[in-house]
């Protein structure tokens, strides 16, 4: 079926009926006639029309409309041109391409085709502004960021999608380089950070997984008292109460709370005995122990050295369990179990002197002769009543007997002056 010129400007709904290769070869003189303007509207209103599932078909039937001659100012120069536009911004949305922000980058850039098509270009982006944005996001590297948000501003000047393409830019930097960096803290009181944001861009937030531990340490280290409430409340803001995030980092505050309350305190026995005291939590939240107890370990070992036995000998233990550096002589657990010892206690058995016995007990004295005298004469008594006893049990004894006896007797009596 042919139109006039009339005829096709007024279409209601273009697709409908041009939407094919046989309609566009049909009317092709006709469509030629229309002005520039003119068939730059139609061109867009048909590409418009097309759903995104036809789009490649469509492509084929545009053919049907080119010119055999000069195509520079035909109808189907037009159609082609809108049919790249909306081709590129569907493609920044199709999962296979693995590189979307190539297409706005300057060597891949057609400024003018987006220019010329402006109009058919934010309707084509109506809607889908911020899942487009969240793809460049997630794709672009850091260096070439920079670039996509100025050739989109350049062609998009305040526009919805500029806007959102910044946001989720600004999000994925302050992720990377606060939120995953050494001061998580700075996230949430930096200018961009805006909880409809992070909710519009959750997804964004998906590198953090696995992370969470490190990064509920490091704000519980870095922020201070009075800030860690509305930080909670920010993170629960954009995150479910129950996600990852907000857990580990309300169970990191809530050990930081009880390490500035009671182990640093007057009583830091009261950390080891509350109820909330938690081994795994101490061994996974350890970043905060080596700062915060810094040049306190012996105040707080010489105030549980205080305690007695039993309750030293149970903090003891747990120190020895939440110590997951105990080779390191720099353990602030090691100083402190080290502090706690009483001073009395290194050498728990009183020593017992040696007495040794001195040089003149070891020597014996050298005896007078008159007592030496005295001793040998007693002797000699001694033996002459032993003598008599002996002749009356035994038999006499001959001549050379006695005088043998003698002779031994006073060898004896001699020797002992020979002694």
């Amino acid at each position: 079926m042919t139109f006039t010129c009339d005829e096709l400007k007024g279409l209601e709904h273009p697709y409908e009926v041009l939407g094919n290769g046989d309609a566009l070869a049909e009317n092709r003189e006709e469509l030629n006639k229309l002005t520039n303007d003119e068939k730059l509207v139609l061109a867009s209103r048909l590409v418009l029309e097309c759903p995104v599932n036809e789009l490649k078909d469509f492509a084929h039937a545009i053919e049907a409309a080119r010119m055999p001659q000069d195509d520079s100012d035909t109808f189907h120069s037009f159609l082609f041109q809108a049919y790249q536009v909306k081709k590129r911004i569907i493609s920044l949305l199709d999962p296979r391409n693995k590189n979307p922000h190539s297409m706005i980058l300057e060597k891949e850039f057609d400024g003018e085709l987006f220019n010329n098509f402006n109009k058919l270009a934010i309707e084509v982006l109506n809607n889908n502004e911020v899942a487009i944005a969240l793809r460049l996001a997630e794709t672009t590297p850091p260096q070439e960021r920079s670039r996509v948000s100025q050739n989109i501003n350049n062609i998009f000047p305040q526009s919805l999608f500029a806007a959102k393409v910044s946001h989720a830019f600004a999000i994925r930097r302050d992720i990377e380089r606060l939120l995953l960096g050494d001061r998580p803290d700075l996230f949430f009181s930096s200018r961009e950070f805006k909880i409809d944001s992070c909710i519009e861009f959750a997804s964004l937030f998906n590198v953090i997984k696995d992370k969470e531990s490190s990064i509920a340490g490091k704000l519980a280290l870095r922020t201070s008292a009075e800030n860690r409430t509305e930080v909670l409340k920010k993170i629960k803001g954009f995150c479910a109460e129950d996600s990852e995030l907000a857990i580990k980092v309300q169970s990191a505050f809530a050990l930081r709370r009880d390490i500035d309350r009671y182990l640093l305190g007057d009583n830091p026995e009261q950390f080891f005995n509350s109820r909330d005291f938690s081994v795994d939590l101490c061994l996974e939240f350890s970043i905060l122990f080596p700062e915060l107890l810094k040049g306190h370990e012996q105040a707080i070992g010489e105030k549980l050295a205080t305690l007695d036995a039993k309750v030293r000998s149970d903090i003891s233990r747990k120190l020895e369990m939440i110590n997951g550096a105990a080779h390191e002589q720099s353990s602030p657990f090691r100083k402190i179990a080290s502090a706690m010892v009483p001073k009395e206690e290194p050498c728990l058995i009183k020593p017992i002197p040696v007495v040794l016995p001195s040089t003149e007990e070891m020597i014996p004295k050298q005896e007078s002769p008159t007592r030496l005298r005295n001793r040998n004469v007693l002797f000699k008594e001694q033996s002459e009543e032993q003598k008599k006893k002996n002749s009356q049990l035994e038999p006499i004894a001959s001549d050379s007997e006695e005088e043998e006896e003698k002779s031994n007797c006073w060898t004896n009596f001699c020797g002992l002056f020979g002694k």
